[in-house]
């Protein structure tokens, strides 16, 4: 292992094609889409010996549309700390991340921290993604406490029984009758296949009084992949979506813990 070792392998990820404003150049590093981080290389229309480089015009746009507030105070001065410590700036008029112009022999230098201050800002999506999930969450939280007030025993974030203690249940509810129904807050991939392996441990453990259910925000969701969610819809499951019908959800969850 020597150093021509690890430039191989992060140039063989770099692809430079020849675009109308100059160059784009696209990296090894991804979005949470999937979808490489690229680059833009635009030569100066006053001066071509200059270039400055640039994001695709929409990175801003994407960050807003998965929950981070850039009207918010902190979140502001995130954006603006990492463009400073990066050399860059924001053109709000254009909504473009971007460098000042340089001599073309300082691209690439400039393109490496160029490409980190990509990935950093688009870090600031997995904060807003976690707080997305706990807000929705709580907001499950209250309805179900809304619906069995005074009906029933809520615990939050615990096993159901003692047996099975290594499965913890987002919210479980505990009917007169003894019947309890476990709900997972299906805002992730891990939690879909949480309520999967407690459903199985509950039929080897033959327990008949407890259901469980999966919420999930949307009905489409993002971040639980198809296969996992058809697993989900063929099991004993039961499913729901509060993507605006949360007077639908109420008689759901009561029903699942009455029948």
């Amino acid at each position: 292992m020597n150093r021509e070792n690890f430039c191989e392998a992060i140039c063989s990820e770099l692809q430079l094609r020849t675009v109308p404003l100059g160059y784009v150049l696209k990296t090894p590093f991804l979005k949470d889409d999937g979808e490489s981080i690229a680059i833009y290389i635009r030569r100066s229309s006053a001066d071509s010996k200059f270039y400055r480089l640039e994001d695709d015009g929409e990175t801003v746009a994407a960050l807003e549309a998965v929950g981070v507030d850039f009207d918010s105070e902190s979140r502001l001065e995130a954006l603006a700390d990492l463009l400073r410590t990066h050399q860059a700036s924001y053109d709000e008029a254009g909504s473009v991340l971007h460098t000042e112009y340089f001599l073309e022999d300082e691209i690439p230098a400039r393109a490496i921290s160029f490409m980190s201050l990509m990935n950093r800002v688009f870090d600031l999506s997995l904060l807003a993604k976690n707080r997305v999930r706990s807000r929705f969450k709580e907001d499950l939280i209250k309805l179900v406490e809304a619906q069995f007030s005074g009906t029933a025993r809520i615990r939050i974030g615990e096993p159901i029984r003692e047996t099975m203690k290594d499965y913890i249940v987002d919210i479980v509810v505990e009917g007169r009758d003894g019947r309890i129904l476990a709900i997972f807050a299906g805002t992730s991939e891990v939690k879909a296949l949480e309520a999967l392996l407690f459903v199985n441990e509950q039929k080897k453990q033959l327990l008949s009084n407890v259901r469980a259910m999966l919420v999930l925000e949307k009905a489409k969701p993002a971040d639980i992949k198809e296969r996992t969610l058809s697993r989900v819809i063929n099991s004993e499951i039961r499913l729901a979506s509060m993507d605006g019908e949360a007077v639908a959800v109420k008689q759901k969850l009561e029903d699942s813990l009455l029948h």
